[in-house]
């Protein structure tokens, strides 16, 4: 991708009454792919490295999120490197893009999907939100007036999918 920044998924508010939450430092593997800010970073209980997460995920106690990407990875195609996330925790509430507009583009057909528990699409680099529930979906959809955040979505992750719970 040419872009250094995808911005995929945007912190819109953080409930821990600071603000932005900070960010981490989270080893990356070599590899020739870079991982860009608004990626969502994942890996399994204790790896060292964290990953691009794939697509259809998270689901709660399978993937842990390790936080989304805040700066690109420094990372070669022969050198490991390093990338800084700003973890997750279920009281912040993200912004991202749905996967079908049309779902979701009455403030109507919005609200009836607030609570649904959904997973992330990965297509072609780019994230976007599903809307299909299911019991062990790592995302619930939160509140949002369609007015002030046109073609946007409000979710937060279940704390089952946080490396930090």
């Amino acid at each position: 991708m040419s872009t250094a920044s995808r911005k995929d998924i945007e912190l819109m508010s953080s409930k821990n009454g600071f603000g932005y939450p900070g960010t981490k430092r989270v080893n990356v593997a070599a590899s020739a792919a870079l991982m860009y800010p608004g990626d969502i970073i994942g890996g399994s209980l204790g790896d060292v490295a964290g990953s691009l997460m794939a697509t259809n995920k998270p689901v709660v106690a399978t993937d842990f999120i390790l936080g989304i990407a805040a700066t690109t990875s420094t990372n070669t195609a022969a050198t490991a490197g390093y990338i800084e996330v700003i973890p997750v925790n279920s009281g912040d509430v993200w912004l991202i893009t749905p996967n079908v507009a049309a779902t979701w583009d009455t403030q109507a057909e919005y609200d009836a999907l607030v609570g649904k528990r959904v997973v992330i699409d990965l297509t072609t680099l780019k994230y976007t939100i599903l809307a299909a529930d299911g019991s062990t979906y790592g995302c619930v959809i939160q509140p949002l007036d369609i007015t002030k955040y046109p073609g946007k979505v409000a979710f937060s992750f279940r704390a089952g999918v946080s490396f930090l719970a």
